[in-house]
């Protein structure tokens, strides 16, 4: 028994408070003060346990997106740090390559550009075009000004180099009388020619009074187009002839050199994809080890992706995870992994239910779990994907979290925006290494070691394709390109035990 007034402890049989002094009257029982206190302790307990959950919730979500930031710049570091190894000569012994050869190298390249600041400024207005059609209300502003700085520094770098040409070629001309013939003079003026092309270039996307006239402008463009049509004759005589810019310009022979350039690399090229094919063959019939190819085309692709993407268009998008599973479908039978050819057994009908669900999320949600659906739709393809002739996709799963998903998009984004887009070929790479590490086909962990150098090429073309109006026509085709060098460098990581 207790007090009432105090909360003391009685004994039995007590009739006052030995504390207070209060009549045992007033006394109530053990149980009743117990019975009320107790259920707002446990109600505070469960409150406290459940704010403690979220917080943790937090927390990890804070440190996956930081671990995935953080491993992206190790990631992107690395590969900087392995390019710049292979270009370190040049920039430690940089004045060797001064000499009057390979100024009268660059000369020449300088005449075209022209050419080259009309396509990169034109690629770079199609690119923030098509930004702002994505109505990105709150970001526009920032995308504005990246695109500015990016335009800037490319009229910056070209009107630069035009000057450097025209200095180039009047050292070249000024150290070896032998180049001063006439065709060596008019290369020399058609340098000034193209430094003016681009002077006139440069105006449409800047203001200032010294070019404010257009008749001006235009003046300077057609002088500098001038220059590219006798640049890529010089091209021919300096570059691919070895012959110089003092010697007498034949269309014939100069026209002549880039067709025997072009059937060159043509045969070269047919020469690897034999011996690759051959490699291939060969690990086939066991003669060799096994190896990791695609061997998907872009026809075969273009068919596929035709018909569903119809599809998609008539059913208002209703046909979406047919085509994902048809593409995925398509891409994995064509694809070999250390010998092993995979397989994919997902269908749009059994996807159809996460479909309807992740958009049911993205509207309550208000596009916020829209960054979840990437990784969510790579779990579910892979939990459908193994080796053919082997057991089911049990054991293949995608073991990467969303959090570490976007802290590499945000590595990704800033070096974008800081490089203009350049460092495009290195963040791509690096993403294909954090998603291919973490996708487990029939329990052998995938590991993929391509270089941002060997993917550069095919990034750029790719790039420069698509901003071409009906470009997109060619993405199976160079879809097909992509990949085949991509999984050619897709290995089964036996470095790590499942």
């Amino acid at each position: 028994m207790y007090c009432i007034h105090c909360g003391a402890k009685l004994p039995e049989g007590a009739n006052f408070c030995i504390n207070c002094g209060a009549p045992v009257e007033k006394v109530e029982s053990e149980v009743k003060p117990e019975v009320e206190k107790a259920p707002a302790k446990d109600t505070a307990s469960k409150e406290q346990s459940v704010m403690s959950q979220v917080d943790n919730s937090i927390d990890q979500m804070g440190e996956q997106i930081g671990q995935g930031i953080d491993d992206a710049a190790k990631d992107i570091t690395s590969g900087l740090k392995k390019t710049g190894e292979k270009t370190g000569d040049f920039w430690e012994n940089w004045r060797d390559y001064l000499t009057p050869d390979n100024l009268e190298k660059f000369a020449s390249v300088a005449l075209l550009f022209p050419l080259f600041m009309t396509v990169v400024l034109w690629l770079l207005n199609r690119v923030s075009g098509w930004v702002y059609d994505q109505y990105l209300l709150p970001l526009n502003d920032v995308f504005f000004a990246v695109f500015r700085v990016a335009i800037f520094l490319v009229r910056a770098v070209f009107l630069i180099g035009a000057g450097l040409g025209v200095a180039a070629t009047g050292y070249v001309l000024y150290k070896n009388e032998s180049k001063r013939t006439v065709w060596g003079w008019i290369t020399g003026a058609t340098a000034v020619l193209a430094f003016l092309g681009c002077l006139g270039i440069n105006q449409l996307y800047s203001y200032n009074y010294f070019m404010s006239n257009p008749g001006l402008t235009k003046t300077f463009k057609v002088l500098g187009w001038v220059a590219v049509v006798w640049g890529i004759d010089t091209c021919s005589r300096v570059l691919l002839q070895k012959l110089g810019i003092d010697v007498e310009p034949i269309i014939s022979r100069d026209l002549a050199a880039y067709r025997d350039f072009y059937q060159t690399y043509r045969a070269k090229h047919e020469a690897e994809e034999k011996a690759e094919k051959e490699e291939i063959a060969k690990a086939q019939n066991g003669q060799v080890g096994p190896v990791s190819y695609f061997d998907g085309t872009g026809a075969g692709l273009f068919g596929t992706y035709l018909l569903y993407a119809l599809l998609t268009i008539i059913t208002c998008g209703f046909a979406a995870p047919w085509l994902n599973c048809a593409i995925q479908r398509w891409r994995t039978k064509h694809m070999v992994v250390d010998g092993k050819r995979v397989t994919f057994n997902g269908t749009g009908a059994s996807l159809l239910g996460h479909w309807i669900l992740w958009e049911f999320l993205t509207v309550i949600t208000c596009g916020l779990f829209a960054f979840f659906i990437p990784v969510g739709l790579q779990k579910w393809n892979m939990n459908h994907t193994y080796y053919e002739g082997e057991k089911g996709a049990e054991d293949s799963r995608f073991d990467g979290n969303t959090f570490q998903y976007i802290g590499y998009n945000i590595v990704q984004f800033l070096f974008l925006v800081v490089t203009v887009c350049l460092a495009y070929p290195w963040t791509h790479n690096m993403i294909l290494r954090w998603q291919t590490k973490h996708q487990i086909i029939n329990n052998d962990r995938l590991t993929y070691d391509g270089t941002a150098l060997g993917m550069f090429w095919r990034a750029l073309v790719f790039v420069i394709v698509l901003a071409i109006p009906f470009g997109f026509l060619a993405s199976p085709w160079l879809y097909c390109w992509l990949w085949r060098y991509q999984y050619s460098h897709t290995h089964v990581d036996h470095s790590s035990v499942e």
